[in-house]
């Protein structure tokens, strides 16, 4: 996903052609001229502001995996990034400090005060040993899905100040879509690390490795990094972005997940907790009561249940 790929409600067209301080470079994200932003009205600092910011970052829902174990996000290429600092550093010579901190409130309100970059290529480092899974068999996912659970239902049940219960079940709420995230993970690595077949139609048949460009002279060098640059295309992989997860388990392990439909509400709520501090848009507190956890867990746990089977049934079938 590159920077273009954020700007279907840019109000760029409202800028006239004097604020492109990069006009030669068509394919790079917009950047004002220094001068012009100086001496523009409020109104044009603000989305010049913005379009620069929102061109090179995103929410990290977009481009960054979650960490279900620990709760958060993996900032693996780079971050977070916080509004503030970085529309100071770029503009604070030349706009308000008020101007710039009203754009920053926005951007802070809509996704919360930590952004991700957003990738224009693969980062030559793509895979980070650091972020490696431990090797389980068939099953490991799916028995440390059930473990987890477990886990966040004990944490559920431990007694605690009554003012701290609702941030108790908001975060174990969150923490069962993290859950889910790493079962899809550690199920696709598993697979595509032991059976040779299923990371070459990885590599054969996922658009983001059959438009990976090379010379000839790079051959034996990339051939000798394929397991790790797989690898580090799960690792970088958002684990709830379905149309990606979906294409990977269909088009490599040959296997269609199911629905997921169960996942979606739950998924904007999670969203809400993580980078709303647990409000909605209109700023209301998010209260999450048992049976909506109980319910998350059941279809988690039914979800990675289908899934382990119909990747056995496709491995292990005569």
């Amino acid at each position: 996903m590159g920077w273009n790929d954020y700007l279907d409600d840019s109000e760029l067209a409202n800028l006239p052609p004097e604020a492109w301080g990069n006009v030669a470079d068509v394919d790079g994200p917009f950047d004002p001229e220094d001068f012009w932003i100086e001496n523009a009205d409020k109104d044009h600092q603000r989305i010049a502001m913005r379009e620069w910011f929102t061109a090179r970052y995103c929410d990290p829902a977009h481009e960054t995996p979650y960490n279900g174990r620990e709760g958060g996000y993996l900032f693996v290429n780079g971050g977070p990034y916080v509004p503030s600092d970085e529309l100071h550093t770029r503009f604070g010579r030349f706009v308000p400090g008020d101007v710039i901190q009203e754009v920053a409130d926005e951007l802070v309100m809509e996704v919360g005060d930590q952004w991700a970059p957003i990738l224009r290529e693969l980062p030559p480092d793509y895979y980070d040993e650091r972020f490696d899974l431990e090797s389980v068999g068939p099953d490991g996912p799916l028995l440390r899905v059930r473990e987890r659970i477990a886990e966040l239902n004990m944490t559920l049940r431990l007694q605690s100040n009554p003012v701290a219960q609702p941030l108790v079940a908001r975060l174990v709420f969150s923490a069962l879509i993290g859950v889910l995230e790493s079962f899809l993970w550690e199920t696709a690595q598993h697979w595509i690390s032991t059976r040779s077949e299923v990371q070459q139609r990885c590599v054969e048949r996922l658009p983001v490795f059959e438009d990976q460009k090379f010379k000839l002279s790079e051959v034996y060098v990339q051939h000798a990094k394929i397991e790790a640059t797989v690898k580090g295309y799960l690792q970088n992989l958002v684990w709830h972005r379905w149309d990606q997860v979906g294409a990977l388990y269909r088009l490599a392990l040959k296997v269609k997940l199911p629905s997921v439909k169960a996942f979606q509400a739950p998924l904007e709520t999670r969203h809400h907790i993580v980078h709303r501090s647990g409000t909605d848009m209109d700023g209301n507190k998010i209260e999450i009561g048992d049976s909506a956890i109980a319910s998350l867990a059941y279809d988690v746990e039914a979800f990675a249940l289908q899934v382990t089977k119909d990747c056995s049934d496709k491995f292990f079938s005569v």
